[in-house]
């Protein structure tokens, strides 16, 4: 089809669609001659998934074009509630950015661990690299930071040959994971059928760092009362040994 059925059958405007050429939202047409753009039923069904995408669950272009590119053809009736919601929560959180990528080599330089440490952490799929476009091994900013902090804790005495490895970091990465199953499973199951993408997105990002630090106290709490109980075992301890020798 032409540029003017085209437009009729979609009730998209000729500028707009060739803007959502120019930003990937949609393919090239065929162009069997200089002057002459062919288009298919991939065009319309791509321009409804847009509006779908925009009218009714609120996502901005930068998003829709992320979505197009991971999640293919996709027809409009095809798409979950939360399409997309993954992708504007790691964005509103500043996670997996891939304008922020380190470079392996920079990130053991700033970090202080070495790389074969870093390679042996992304091994157990605790990080993940991907490769540059000049094909440099990356990680993104999320990464990193997971990176540079366990580095700052090893920096205080807590070091791989004291235990504190990559298999002790294993078991705290196993501890995220067993906790994001519990908050994404409860958010699914008591609030996602009455939220759009762009509801759940700006909830959970308001929430999240709130629900971490409440987690930190609680972790602190815990610390502490675990160590009383050791120090009152050995008390008891010593004193029944004490009871033993007199």
């Amino acid at each position: 089809m032409k540029m003017k059925e085209l437009e009729e059958r979609s009730g998209i405007g000729r500028e707009t669609i060739r803007y959502y050429i120019r930003e990937g939202l949609l393919p090239e047409p065929d162009r069997p001659k200089t002057n002459v753009a062919i288009y298919s039923e991939e065009h319309l069904r791509r321009l409804d998934l847009i509006r779908t995408l925009q009218r009714e669950r609120f996502l901005p272009l930068g998003v829709i074009r992320k979505l197009i590119e991971e999640a293919g053809d996709r027809e409009p009736d095809m798409v979950p509630g939360l399409f997309g919601f993954e992708i504007m929560l790691a964005d509103q959180l500043g996670a997996e950015s891939t304008r922020s990528q380190v470079e392996l080599e920079k990130l053991s330089e700033d970090s202080g661990m070495p790389v074969e440490e870093i390679r042996q952490i992304a091994e157990e799929g605790i990080i993940t690299f991907t490769q540059s476009s000049s094909g440099k091994t990356v990680v993104s900013a999320q990464d990193a930071g997971i990176i540079s902090t366990w580095a700052h804790v090893q920096a205080q005495g807590f070091t791989s040959d004291k235990g504190y490895g990559v298999e002790y970091l294993k078991q705290y990465n196993e501890l995220a994971e067993t906790l994001g199953d519990l908050d994404v499973t409860a958010f699914y199951e008591r609030l996602a059928d009455n939220l759009d993408t762009d509801k759940a997105s700006a909830m959970a990002a308001a929430a999240i760092p709130q629900s971490l630090e409440v987690f930190g106290h609680l972790r602190i709490k815990a610390i502490l009362r675990k160590i009383a109980e050791r120090n009152a075992e050995a008390l008891e301890d010593e004193a029944a040994s004490s009871r033993k020798s007199a």
